[in-house]
């Protein structure tokens, strides 16, 4: 395998649960040697994640959870409450060019991973803070929350409710997904400045501001014209129809949009030219637009008796854009998925067989990701403290005693 693209870049990753170890697993797949921080007094709550436990089984080492957002990273056990511990991490942080940490400001300030701290330990540091609404501004830069607290404050899930009904939550925690492929291009573009400049800096990155940069249109509406484009479901503002509909099977749905005169003409041709397609009011895309309820109605009575995945591939072939609304086991058997490399096989030691998802990227001058295995709870101990510190195992064995190392 050719060199890496982030090769001799070396992270301090203090970072636990879902976007923190994301952006660390971004930069570990391209070369960079990340250091994943963490003890058995602040385990990585991915660690223990009941929804990730092998086989009901449960251990630090086993969760999928973890497996899925950790691999190609080495991993150290350090207690930062002690001064010892905070010490040594100080003495990586020399050695680092990157520190990445997703803690509410009081507890990085108590674990000594605030930006004023570690600056003063090596100036030219390029550091990430991860949080709900940024580390800078007013009151709420101190609020603590989950990804999707991050999306009520935004109006996120209000947008996506449906008419008169209550907010409707995307699935998961999306907006650490989301800020963590945003932050790793500025730590790219952090790491490049510091290369032509020497300095460091310092990214505070919001996961709230995250994602209203994602909904442009929303804001732009009501800056603009005023109005307020809450509760649109999957409507659009000009494409009809435009949404899921009830396909044969329990809750297997098909999603369809169409966008021009003739990719209506295509579906219409598709359904078999049905009498009601000759109506006024479907005649044209605005009056379509207007008739938005009725034109479903029709459309869910031609779609409710068709098999979700046979009837994508046909209106595709018509040329109508439509896809398959999959569940997680459509997802995991999806033939283009595997046939593309998006599911990696390995081999863990306790679990047996693990199926992880690989980056959703190829490079063509790059023959092999860096894909190594999840690493158990300080499996690198001695690696990174003898190794890279020059500790002796003397040392080693006496700070795990003292329960410095732990």
């Amino acid at each position: 395998m050719g060199r890496l693209p982030l090769e001799g870049i070396r992270v301090a990753d203090f970072s636990w649960i879902i976007n923190g170890p994301q952006i660390a697993q971004w930069l570990a797949t391209m070369g960079a040697e990340v250091i994943k921080i963490e003890s058995q007094v602040y385990i990585d709550i991915g660690r223990i994640n009941p929804s990730g436990m092998a086989d009901r089984i449960a251990g630090p080492n086993r969760n999928g959870y973890y497996h899925a957002l950790n691999y190609g990273k080495k991993a150290i056990t350090l207690n930062l409450a002690t001064e010892k511990g905070r010490a040594l991490a100080d003495d990586i942080i020399r050695k680092s060019d990157l520190v990445l940490e997703c803690f509410p400001t009081p507890a990085a300030t108590k674990l000594g991973v605030t930006y004023e701290r570690i600056r003063a330990v090596k100036p030219d540091i390029v550091m990430v803070s991860v949080s709900l609404l940024g580390k800078t501004g007013l009151e709420p830069s101190s609020w603590v929350g989950w990804g999707p607290m991050a999306c009520c404050f935004v109006g996120m899930f209000d947008a996506q409710g449906y008419p008169g009904g209550p907010p409707r939550q995307t699935g998961g925690t999306w907006p650490d997904y989301a800020i963590a492929s945003a932050v790793t291009f500025h730590v790219l573009a952090a790491l490049r400045h510091r290369k032509r400049t020497g300095e460091g800096q310092w990214i505070d990155a919001s996961m709230g501001e995250t994602v209203i940069g994602q909904m442009p249109e929303w804001y732009m509406d009501y800056t603009m014209n005023g109005r307020d484009r809450r509760q649109r479901g999957n409507r659009d503002d000009k494409m009809a129809p435009h949404n899921t509909y009830p396909c044969v099977g329990e809750d297997k749905w098909i999603a369809i949009a169409v966008g021009s005169q003739s990719e209506w003409e295509a579906l219409c041709r598709a359904m078999g030219n049905p009498a009601w397609t000759r109506d006024a009011k479907f005649a044209d895309q605005y009056s379509r637009w207007r008739s938005s309820d009725e034109l479903d109605s029709h459309l869910a009575q031609w779609t409710r008796g068709q098999d979700h995945i046979a009837l994508v591939n046909d209106l595709q072939r018509a040329g109508v854009a439509a896809g398959p609304v999959l569940d997680s086991v459509e997802i995991h058997d999806d033939p283009h998925l595997w046939a593309w490399g998006f599911f990696r096989k390995i081999n863990h030691r306790e679990v047996g067989e693990r199926i992880l998802p690989n980056m959703p990227v190829r490079m063509s001058n790059v023959a092999e990701l860096n894909y190594s295995m999840p690493p158990d709870l300080g499996q690198h101990n001695r690696e990174i403290f003898g190794g890279l510190l020059g500790l002796s195992d003397v040392e080693i064995a006496n700070l795990m005693e003292q329960k410095v190392i732990h």
